[in-house]
């Protein structure tokens, strides 16, 4: 008997404390905010001779700082070589940002910055597919695939914007028929 009285005591206990708010939101506040997804306006390869007579590339990465959350802090690049499935990168799924510093974001920027105004373009130079400390110099006649992505301070990243391709190509070079840049 006993048994049963603490049973009904469970029970009416559950019953008065159903439906009661606990002033917790099932998911974050901040999964509501919505990221704007920044866009490349331009890209340009930009080619000199080393010292050793070889031909570098490197990619000058034009674009405006639009986003006006109190978080954002910046925007990741990311850069995919063509050999990667074209699905992918269209989707923007792939791949490891751009980290030139060695830690998020690839390009520090606030929301104070924001202008879409001509003379505010933001200019980056790329000296290569991967940073140092283990450095991948981009490869003449391939064709690679960059997007942007906003991060915000507390780790929220934007959708992928546009993905804009270029080729490594230099204004003195024809790339061969079987290299994904060939005409260019």
């Amino acid at each position: 008997m006993k048994s049963f009285w603490k049973f009904l005591l469970f029970l009416i206990m559950v019953i008065l404390n159903c439906g009661t708010n606990t002033d917790v939101p099932v998911f974050p506040i901040y999964s509501l905010i919505t990221v704007g997804s920044p866009a490349i306006i331009d890209i340009k390869p930009i080619s000199y001779l080393t010292s050793d007579n070889k031909i570098r590339i490197e990619f000058d990465i034009y674009y405006f700082v639009t986003n006006t959350q109190d978080e954002f802090i910046g925007y990741n690049l990311y850069i995919t070589p063509s050999i990667t499935s074209p699905d992918l990168i269209q989707a923007g799924i792939i791949g490891t940002p751009y980290l030139p510093n060695g830690h998020e974001p690839s390009f520090y920027h606030s929301k104070e910055e924001v202008s879409t105004n001509s003379i505010d373009i933001k200019i980056q130079r790329i000296p290569n597919l991967k940073p140092a400390p283990s450095e991948i110099s981009f490869q003449l006649c391939e064709r690679y695939y960059f997007y942007l992505k906003a991060v915000l301070r507390n780790g929220i990243t934007s959708s992928p914007g546009p993905v804009v391709s270029s080729c490594a190509v230099s204004s003195n070079v024809s790339c061969p028929s079987d290299t994904p840049c060939y005409g260019n």
